[in-house]
């Protein structure tokens, strides 16, 4: 079954305006993203889904220019962006991914489509209820799921954020990938400068090394606690 990433970004973030273009080391954090997502084996490719706001075609550039593909729709409609993704590449399996996400790792990624596969259900995520650290998440659905979702939801919120109309429909079957303790507390994910600067002081630390695992983050946070303060104050999911 053809297995597409949908990694969705845009250079208009509300609270960190062109987050997806600042650099790590001098990459770019989308980059440095899709490199190390493309070192996933289930999957059979990466997309990028942005708006058609001017505004992002520094951000269109860059990512065609590392090979990738990249879609521009409804700077609003998200869920019209994946619709349009899977009709384009004719996907069946979706796996959404976040710009705001630059520790994904690919060996998780590939560990929620083998369980997705394997349980035969039309959604599965690692965030509800979350237990990985925030800035891991992974949500992967069927594409008729996700056409069904385009075709019949008409709520805005619904539409921004692309999955509840799945998540709350009766109609799916779904399921959560928990991990075997929570470490929800942890914040990895980029959305204010203190997130950003996090970040950088971890790719600082395994640096020239970009394919260090979500694990290898984990042993540092325990090993150096202190890095980790920068951002404790802030609120998992506060933008949603």
């Amino acid at each position: 079954m053809k297995t597409i990433a949908v990694v969705q970004a845009r250079m208009g973030s509300t609270r960190l305006p062109k987050k997806v273009m600042m650099k790590i080391n001098g990459t770019p954090m989308i980059e440095l993203l899709l490199k190390r997502l493309f070192h996933s084996k289930e999957l059979d490719q990466i997309v990028l889904a942005t708006s058609t706001d001017k505004n992002n075609t520094p951000l269109v550039e860059h990512v065609q220019h590392l090979g990738f593909d990249c879609l521009c729709g409804s700077e609003n409609d998200v869920l019209k962006r994946y619709a349009d993704v899977i009709k384009k590449y004719n996907a069946e399996i979706v796996v959404r991914i976040t710009g705001d996400c630059p520790l994904i790792d690919p060996l998780l990624v590939d560990e929620c489509i083998k369980v997705f596969k394997e349980s035969k259900v039309d959604y599965l995520c690692n965030v509800n209820p979350p237990t990985f650290p925030d800035g891991l998440d992974i949500q992967v659905t069927s594409a008729a799921a996700l056409l069904d979702a385009d075709l019949n939801s008409k709520d805005v919120f619904e539409r921004e954020h692309v999955m509840p109309f799945i998540v709350n429909s009766k109609k799916y079957k779904s399921m959560s990938f928990n991990y075997k303790e929570d470490l929800s507390a942890n914040r990895w994910t980029v959305d204010e400068d203190k997130d950003f600067f996090l970040i950088k002081q971890i790719y600082k630390h395994f640096y020239p090394n970009i394919y260090f695992s979500w694990l290898d983050v984990l042993d540092l946070r325990y090993k150096k606690p202190d890095i980790f303060e920068v951002n404790k104050d802030i609120t998992r999911n506060e933008g949603a």
